[in-house]
């Protein structure tokens, strides 16, 4: 199996200095793995590496698509194993669910013996059918809020519990598996559950919570003084609004409040903070239960980076992370 390492934790932990010192040790470039990076002009807010850090050293997976674009892991994935056909990388990030995309299979399919047409079943957005499926949810959305939501818990009661009601692209996504397998897709994701297609050492840097708070609450004021404020007035002078799902990510969703004067700037500020706080916690939890059988070193300081580990690891592994074998 082909082995990757990956810099992970929480958001303004200190990850990207890290896994940019990993991979310059290494020789390697950085793998992006962030949820709001791959989008253009998002990069105040999302903290993308400066065009100074990235000449420096080799970053991929970023700017990979314009904000009114849909972008979902599985995207993420098929991206991410493209560029491990071309270069060696450690993956850098918090967006756990990308990796866990990238690192696991997805569920076959189709339920053996149904005999239903499933070429287009796990089509990218851009697909014509899936094109016509989701304008046409939309429309009914539009004009019925929750519709699309409730229409998943009615075909996979298991899958919508697991989708907050307002994220509409996973609601889509999920339907419309449901729709092209014929089935519910918990009950084959049960029957051919993701099995691994990476061995990953992670290093997660999680300096707990007390230490993280005063590191958000510094990240965002840095970000609001960088101009973060004048980015999203340019974004939404570019035509992209609350509903594209760029625009919904963590804090650029409370910018769009300010600056379109729904909100002041201290309580879009506090909500920042507050929002992000939550999201850490949730990132803490994903990282300690969803990646069973990798190699895991938990530090609370970059200082504590277990280096003789990750250069055995890579010395293990060679070259295999570059070259065409074991592409899905």
């Amino acid at each position: 199996m082909r082995r990757a390492i990956a810099i992970v934790g929480p958001t303004a932990a200190g990850k990207g200095e890290l896994g940019r010192e990993v991979a310059r040790r290494l020789g390697r470039a950085v793998f992006v793995c962030d949820s709001v990076k791959v989008f253009r002009g998002l990069d105040i807010g999302s903290g993308k590496p400066s065009a100074e850090v990235r000449a420096a050293i080799p970053h991929h997976l970023v700017d990979l698509v314009d904000p009114d674009a849909d972008f979902s892991a599985g995207d993420y994935a098929r991206a991410a194993w493209s560029t491990l056909t071309e270069v060696p990388g450690v993956f850098v990030g918090g967006t756990g669910f990308y990796l866990r995309a990238t690192a696991w299979t997805q569920s076959a399919p189709s339920l053996p013996g149904d005999g239903r047409e499933t070429a287009h079943a796990d089509a990218p957005p851009g697909d014509a059918l899936r094109i016509e499926f989701e304008a046409s949810w939309r429309a009914r959305e539009a004009a019925e809020a929750g519709v699309i939501w409730r229409a998943l818990e009615r075909v996979d009661a298991h899958t919508a519990a697991g989708i907050h009601p307002a994220n509409l692209a996973r609601c889509l996504r999920a339907l419309w598996l449901c729709e092209r397998h014929g089935a519910p897709i918990s009950a084959i994701r049960a029957i051919d559950p993701p099995t691994p297609r990476l061995s990953l050492l992670l290093v997660v840097l999680d300096p707990g919570p007390d230490r993280l708070a005063e590191r958000i609450e510094r990240r965002v004021d840095a970000m609001l003084a960088a101009g973060w404020r004048r980015e999203v007035e340019m974004l939404r002078a570019a035509g992209y609004h609350a509903g594209h799902k760029a625009m919904q990510s963590l804090g650029y969703r409370q910018m769009l409040e300010l600056v379109e004067g729904r909100a002041d700037l201290a309580s879009v500020r506090a909500e920042i903070i507050a929002a992000t706080r939550r999201y850490a916690r949730r990132q803490r939890t994903y990282f300690r239960h969803q990646f069973p059988g990798a190699t895991v070193h938990t530090i609370a300081t970059p200082s504590a980076c277990p280096w003789d580990a990750i250069e055995a690891f890579a010395g293990d592994a060679g070259d295999e992370l570059a070259g065409d074998e074991g592409v899905p």
